[in-house]
């Protein structure tokens, strides 16, 4: 049970004890039965006291003020209007429970002193006074109470919501790297083992060492492409991830040249050199390795590549010419990805038909900068 609920438990009890006590002290006086009704009326208001507390503190109110002060049950009628009111002051607003304050200690307090009561009634009347300003501290101190735990809770369960976000926001990016990472590495390979198998299907009957050695180019790309699915598996199921595993660069665009000629397709390719930052130099390398692939699988002749190193940039740009209606068979995700490694260093990508031919052209800066707004075209 909580400290509220505690609170509230006590409330109750003492309600009842007080009843009990005057009832027994009014039959033992032989007070009036009307006395015993207001008592019974009021233990039952504050029983109810959670339906609608202020008709449960104007009820115990008025029992004391109908009863007078020389009635044997004013002062249990007076504790039980205290006991309202402090329900009424932990959960009604300020002005309501302070006026309801007010007009309780007046009840108390005035009839004593305009009839001149005796010193016995005074004194029972100062100690109304006292239990009033009791019950104003006690219900003001659970009220405060009870509002700082539900703010914790609150923020407690707003941060816990925050955390959630933060978890489902992880996990998409997470997903959105990994199926950039396959798009880049497996489509590339598929693309190679796609023009070796239909080299060595042509080649098969007329020129059959060519076909060979086709066939051979399929089955180094076919395992490329295990190993490379190996190692993403095995980087997703590690608890530990070796942040220091180099990631290709710039300085392997020969070995997706030579496997891109390897296939039948010429690429004519000028390549600067120089150490440019790991980031820039794997995201020149990917913007590379797609668009080799979507040459292999669209193009229709030569590919012109050609990667220059500027003083403060460096250029990757892919030319290939396409037949005047080939259709969309990626459904852009590869330029998408291609886009958004170029964005997240700053760059500007640039990808596109260009008359007859279809033109990728990215500018990657070598220091971090603001984005730049490229020109996309779905492929």
């Amino acid at each position: 049970m909580s400290r509220f609920g505690r609170v509230d438990t006590l409330v109750t009890l003492v309600a009842v004890l007080v009843t009990g006590l005057a009832l027994v002290r009014i039959t033992a006086s032989g007070g009036p039965w009307s006395s015993a009704a207001c008592v019974v009326a009021s233990c039952a208001a504050v029983l109810l006291r959670h339906r609608h507390p202020p008709t449960a503190w104007a009820a115990t109110t008025a029992g004391v003020v109908l009863v007078g002060q020389a009635d044997p049950a004013w002062v249990s009628l007076g504790a039980l209007s205290q006991l309202a009111l402090l329900h009424l002051v932990s959960t009604a607003r300020r002005r309501g429970w302070a006026v309801a304050a007010v007009v309780t200690a007046l009840v108390f307090c005035l009839p004593p002193l305009l009839d001149g009561a005796g010193v016995a009634v005074e004194a029972d009347a100062a100690a109304m006074i006292a239990w009033t300003t009791g019950a104003v501290g006690v219900g003001h101190a659970v009220r405060s109470r009870r509002d700082y735990v539900l703010a914790v809770e609150d923020r407690a369960r707003r941060a816990e919501q925050m955390r959630e976000a933060v978890a489902r926001r992880r996990v998409v990016e997470e997903r959105l790297r990994i199926a950039r990472e396959l798009h880049d590495v497996v489509g590339h390979h598929v693309a190679v083992i796609t023009v070796h198998a239909g080299l060595a299907r042509r080649t098969l009957r007329t020129d059959p060492a060519r076909s060979e050695d086709a066939l051979v180019e399929t089955e180094s790309a076919a395992r490329a492409v295990l190993r490379e699915m190996a190692g993403i598996l095995r980087l997703l199921r590690a608890d530990d991830v070796d942040a220091d595993t180099p990631a290709p660069g710039l300085e392997r665009v020969g070995d997706l040249v030579d496997a891109v000629r390897r296939g039948g397709v010429e690429v004519d390719a000028r390549l600067d050199g120089g150490q440019v930052p790991d980031l820039v130099s794997v995201t020149g390398y990917r913007v590379v390795q797609e668009a080799l692939t979507n040459a292999t699988r669209h193009g229709t002749g030569r590919v012109e590549l050609a990667v220059r190193r500027a003083p403060d940039t460096v250029v990757v740009e892919v030319v290939n010419p396409v037949a005047d209606a080939a259709p969309s068979r990626t459904g852009g995700h590869g330029l998408v990805g291609m886009r958004e490694r170029v964005d997240a260093v700053g760059g500007c990508l640039e990808a596109g038909r260009d008359g007859a031919v279809f033109r990728v052209r990215a500018t990657l800066p070598l220091e971090p900068g603001p984005l730049h707004p490229g020109r996309e075209d779905v492929r």
